[in-house]
């Protein structure tokens, strides 16, 4: 019963008073609309775009030295990097000064904080974000329908420049850190040829594996013709032979072991022998295994710095 009677003084209260509420609503209306009347119209210019992968400038890519297929699109991770440089001071700072923002937002020179403020009101205008379809869309609202798709459109090519330029100053450093490595390598072989040359020299080694078994062979060959001879000297010794031909055969042994001696080394004036083989081998073959080592590694420098100056100067 209590709660009848409230909602029946309300009613009559609502009742008394309804021409001043439907006045004051009436008031509120028209002066809503006479606000938005005189509130100025903003437009905004959208433009959506899709990051390029990175693969497209790696030169294993480029040149098919991989078996990983090319992403042409962009992964999170080339999203986020657009998405960080459209909200770097570089692309706004460029964006105001290149439009002269602050003129056209006719903010005075001699405004308290003029560029905290002027890049806080251009920043409040500006959204980019990254749709559901992996695409980034930026956009810029203004007064001026042209203005604001004059700034979304250059941001846009703005940040493909900043993105390449990133990209360029990282394939720079690695041109330089490969010629600089090729430069250190290029004289490190050059002292090791040198020295290598100068072992060779010393030693008469010109090829480790086939002088040996040139060596062994002619080694092995000369001494089974001397044993044969020295053998056959004897036995003409044995039979009172002929002395001419015991004659002979004595000069022949003494010039085969002569000869064997020679390819041995125990003679001190061969200059070609397995004595001087085994001296020279050991240190000849580390500087050649090095020398070839760095060379390969040196054609393979040079091969890579070929490829990301070819990718380099593609992106100029």
């Amino acid at each position: 019963m209590n709660s009848q009677d409230s909602l029946t003084d309300i009613i009559a209260i609502l009742w008394k008073w309804r021409k001043k509420i439907v006045g004051i609503t009436a008031v509120a209306a028209i002066g809503s609309i006479l606000l938005s009347l005189t509130l100025s119209n903003y437009y905004q210019s959208t433009t959506v775009f899709f990051a390029a992968s990175t693969d497209v400038n790696k030169p294993d890519q480029v040149f098919g030295r991989t078996n990983k297929a090319t992403r042409f699109y962009g992964d999170d991770f080339d999203n986020d990097r657009l998405l960080t440089i459209a909200s770097s001071s570089e692309l706004v700072n460029f964006l105001i000064d290149s439009f002269r923002v602050a003129d056209h937002y006719r903010m005075k020179a001699n405004t308290p904080k003029r560029q905290f403020k002027l890049e806080k009101k251009f920043r409040s205008n500006l959204d980019v974000l990254k749709t559901k379809f992996d695409a980034i869309s930026l956009s810029f609202e203004d007064k001026d329908p042209e203005f604001a798709a004059t700034i979304a459109n250059e941001a846009r090519n703005q940040i493909g420049k900043i993105t390449l330029n990133l990209l360029k100053t990282n394939q720079y450093q690695r041109i330089k850190l490969y010629e600089g490595s090729i430069a250190e390598k290029s004289k490190e072989l050059k002292v090791i040829g040198d020295s290598l040359q100068l072992l060779r020299k010393r030693y008469n080694i010109f090829n480790i594996g086939s002088q040996g078994e040139l060596l062994s062979q002619m080694a092995t060959e000369t001494e089974s013709q001397l044993a044969g001879t020295r053998a056959a000297l004897e036995e003409f010794k044995t039979m009172r032979g002929q002395r001419d031909t015991i004659q002979i055969l004595t000069a022949r042994v003494a010039k085969l072991d002569k000869e064997l001696q020679t390819i041995l080394g125990t003679n001190d004036s061969a200059l070609f022998s397995i004595k001087l083989l085994r001296e020279g081998m050991a240190s000849t073959q580390v500087l050649q295994d090095r020398y070839s080592r760095l060379s390969g590694q040196l054609d393979f420098e040079k091969e890579r710095l070929r490829q990301i100056k070819t990718v380099y100067s593609s992106n100029a």
